[in-house]
């Protein structure tokens, strides 16, 4: 598990910042942190003033401290010298320093205090960010979970060496601190309708339903005894403890060599899981090390712990062997082409070049979708042709009046931080619209079926 910084580290790195006068940092973040600010009260050391100038904008710090996929540095005007400021490290400071030392919880619903009630489907990131906005609104907020633990991707899809559970379970208590209600092992669309929650006076439903369903990637074999999806994988050992059995009841079949196919945090994630399990963990990837889509240090880590990346590699096919189980993974080189008349350089697959790796195991980590079972029992709901919940132009607003969409589920799968400002934004059009129509809302469910 990666360290947090030292108090004279975080000095130092907070003294390097320019203090811009028109912060580039600032624009890069999705969730709106005054940033020079925060870093100023750590250079003055105060830690505490920190991570509450910090959750004027960002209730979740320890969790964007720790593997937020940080747009900020990207913007940085250092970036320019390859040296920008280290703020996803300094805001993990502010979080575990001040948080030490007895930072107060947060005060309950300071806003107009609106009578409506709002129900959230979904403990995500984008679910949870959006009921404390709203919470700090004065807004009655109830959280529907269908897990028997509350968080979504945050508790099953993050490993607990980049995000300890008594980290994030500190971080839902500060929520709940809140006033915010959490009702877990409730699945909206089996347990209650979206129609029986407003009966239930529910003024509005957010549905923050995330993007947690694996895509299939076509390839020869994925179907065999020995294959595992990526979500299913995170899952078992995340929220099910199978990497604990048999102190725990969910077993984990795994051989000794485990091949992951993918390119971003969730197939470094497996991989990384499976070295702590004393396998032999690879990642094989198409393109090349830079253009996997995570940070540089991810990268680093998995490799000082002895994940091996197949870069430039494209699988063509899993191999069975006569039980039909994984025996290995039939791949191909890749390499760069002549650039095209854009100066562009194109990867394309090497002829001739073709080669086994064996394995046993297989994890397909090629991206997922959004989740929209609820669809399937809420025909009024309409789905876009790309997977994704449809809604109004310029408005969260899906085709059932009064119930809104945020998150991944509305912008399909992206980063945590992302889907965090995207349920600010879908707070502050849930406000506005209890506005307008809590005296006399409409709430109807309306005879409109889903886009073909």
């Amino acid at each position: 598990m990666a360290g947090g910084l030292t108090k004279k580290q975080a000095i130092d790195e907070a003294i390097r910042c320019p203090q811009c006068a028109e912060p580039a940092c600032n624009q890069g973040c999705p969730v709106g942190i005054d940033i020079p600010a925060f870093i100023r009260l750590l250079r003055e050391g105060n830690p505490s003033d920190a991570l509450e100038k910090i959750r004027e904008a960002n209730h979740l710090t320890a969790i964007c401290g720790r593997m937020c996929s940080a747009p900020c540095e990207t913007a940085c005007i250092l970036n320019e010298e390859n040296a920008p400021i280290s703020i996803r490290a300094l805001e993990r400071y502010a979080w575990d320093q001040g948080h030490k030392r007895g930072d107060g919880q947060g005060a309950k619903g300071k806003g107009q205090g609106l009578t409506g009630k709002v129900a959230v489907v979904g403990s995500g990131p984008s679910g949870l960010t959006a009921a404390v906005e709203l919470s700090q609104l004065g807004i009655k907020v109830t959280v529907f979970e269908s897990l028997h633990l509350a968080g979504g991707v945050l508790r099953y899809g993050i490993p607990a060496f980049r995000l300890p559970p008594k980290v994030f379970d500190s971080e839902l208590e500060y929520v709940q601190s809140l006033g915010i209600e959490i009702k877990t092992n409730t699945a909206i669309g089996q347990s209650y309708s979206l129609k029986e929650l407003f009966e239930m006076e529910y003024s509005v439903i957010l549905l923050a339903l995330g993007a947690g369903v694996p895509q299939f990637s076509q390839i020869s074999g994925e179907n065999l005894s020995g294959v595992y999806f990526a979500e299913e994988f995170l899952m078992r050992v995340n929220l099910m403890k199978a990497n604990q059995y048999p102190a725990y009841g969910t077993s984990l079949c795994v051989g000794k060599q485990i091949a992951v196919i993918g390119g971003g945090m969730a197939a470094l994630d497996c991989a990384r899981i499976a070295v702590r399990l004393g396998k032999e963990a690879f990642v094989i990837h198409e393109g090349t090390e830079e253009d996997m889509r995570v940070r540089k240090e991810e990268r680093e880590y998995a490799k000082e712990e002895g994940v091996k990346l197949e870069i430039l590699s494209k699988v063509l096919e899993i191999l069975p062997d006569e039980k039909k189980s994984v025996k290995a993974v039939k791949c191909m080189r890749m390499d760069f082409a002549d650039p095209d008349s854009t100066g562009q350089w194109k990867i394309m697959a090497a002829a001739g070049s073709e080669f086994i790796l064996e394995a046993d195991t297989v994890i397909m980590a090629q991206g997922h979708g959004s989740n929209t079972n609820l669809v399937k029992s809420t025909e009024e709901l309409r789905l876009n042709k790309n997977g994704t919940i449809w809604t109004h132009k310029n408005s969260f607003m899906t085709s059932i009046p009064g119930v809104f969409v945020g998150g991944d589920c509305e912008t399909g799968p992206g980063p945590v931080v992302r889907a965090m400002g995207k349920g600010k934004e879908v707070a502050r059009e849930i406000n506005n619209y209890l506005k307008r129509h809590i005296l006399s809302p409409s709430l109807t469910l309306p005879t409109r079926g889903r886009e073909s």
